[in-house]
């Protein structure tokens, strides 16, 4: 039986054929399209369409048409959770992640990659003639991502940005990559750069939240998704993100009182006390972290990690000369402990002992490497890469 629609009384469900949405998204006519079917271009990009619309993230809440709670195209009220045949998605929701699988994936699941205005490109970039202009570098680089390219992407994106340090959109696509290549740190970076430059776009704050979580920081996370969700409230990855980093975060409070009933009965337990300086930590609790983790190194002065935590602590609070102290300890105590070494080049770099930081960072890497970490090898690389390039162009000058 065929169910006619009735433009008085519209079905909650009747989305559009993902081939239909492709069209509107791409505004071309239907001959291209087909043209592009046959040639095998349109498959992924379907993939995606159906995977969202399957997965109701595509809907009215996303159209284009549905403005204040309103259809414009039906002039009614509608519920956010409905659509039908006429959906288009709005500009900032054609490049949601939903491929197959991220549901399941833990690594993915929160990242946001919200399309960038390919205006934006031509408005800042005159030569846009050029076939290897900056525009289209970036444009090629955002390719490379999508088709999982990802070392190939950063290299298009790192010329963009030697070009253009400024240029947000290759900023953003930077820092996703990076998260994906499992480089937190260097990602976390490139949205601070980023956020400098337009502090006002959601995924940016989404994205920066992910890479937050992934470094245990999980208040900053919290404020970064909440952030996000001030900006755009319809961001189901931003809401899934705060709803997650709230659920650490019930965790981490419950174990602290546990915790603190032990204690009650053991005062002097350096495990306790080692524990209790890394939930504090988590939570973004540094002085409480801080003495947690002096207590432990009093009871129990060769807990490596101990010194290295305390160090990351002394370091973010602005204490370099301690900091450096209390990682020097750290791999004298565990001589192959390549985060500490990390950690010890970060702060001869703020020390400005160029010679030290590259030497640690080296260290670090061939640590990394050892033990199979080659994203966080790549990681210490990378810093020892742009330490040798800071030293040719001081050279130079």
């Amino acid at each position: 039986m065929i169910c006619k629609k009735s433009t008085s009384n519209p079905l909650e469900w009747d989305p559009p054929a993902p081939s239909t949405v492709y069209i509107k998204i791409k505004n071309i006519p239907y001959e291209t399209f087909k043209a592009r079917l046959n040639e095998g271009l349109v498959t992924t990009e379907l993939d995606q369409i159906r995977c969202r619309l399957e997965r109701r993230i595509y809907c009215c809440e996303v159209c284009s048409k549905h403005v204040n709670g309103y259809c414009v195209i039906t002039n009614r009220k509608i519920e956010p959770g409905w659509i039908c045949k006429s959906f288009v998605p709005k500009e900032e929701f054609i490049y949601l992640d939903s491929r197959p699988g991220s549901d399941t994936s833990p690594d993915f699941r929160y990242l946001s990659e919200t399309g960038l205005r390919k205006s934006y490109l031509e408005d800042k970039n005159p030569e846009e003639n050029n076939p290897k202009s900056a525009g289209s570098l970036y444009e090629e680089g955002v390719t490379l991502y999508r088709q999982g390219r990802l070392r190939l992407a950063l290299e298009a994106f790192d010329t963009v940005l030697s070009e253009n340090p400024r240029h947000f959109p290759a900023l953003f696509y930077k820092g996703n990559t990076l998260l994906k290549l499992k480089r937190y740190e260097e990602a976390l970076d490139m949205f601070e750069s980023a956020s400098r430059i337009n502090p006002d776009h959601p995924g940016l704050w989404t994205n920066t939240g992910f890479a937050l979580v992934k470094l245990e920081h999980l208040r900053q996370a919290l404020e970064a998704f909440e952030r996000s969700i001030s900006l755009n409230p319809v961001q189901k990855n931003a809401w899934e993100g705060k709803e997650a980093v709230l659920v650490l975060v019930r965790k981490c409070e419950d174990k602290l009182k546990e915790l603190e009933r032990s204690l009650e009965m053991n005062p002097e337990d350096a495990g306790i006390w080692f524990e209790k300086g890394k939930l504090h930590l988590k939570l973004g609790e540094l002085e409480k972290s801080r003495e947690a983790f002096e207590k432990a190194l009093e009871e129990k002065p060769d807990n490596a990690e101990a010194w290295y935590l305390r160090g990351k602590i002394l370091f973010e609070t602005g204490s370099e000369k301690e900091a450096l102290h209390a990682f020097e300890n750290a791999t004298r105590k565990k001589p192959d402990f390549p985060e500490a070494w990390y950690e010890k080049g970060r702060v001869f770099l703020k020390l400005g002992n160029m010679k030290g930081a590259e030497n640690a960072f080296k260290i670090a890497a061939d640590l990394w490497e050892s033990k199979g970490l080659k994203a966080n090898a790549e990681t210490a690389r990378e810093r020892v890469k742009r330490l040798a390039l800071e030293k040719d162009e001081f050279s130079r000058n």
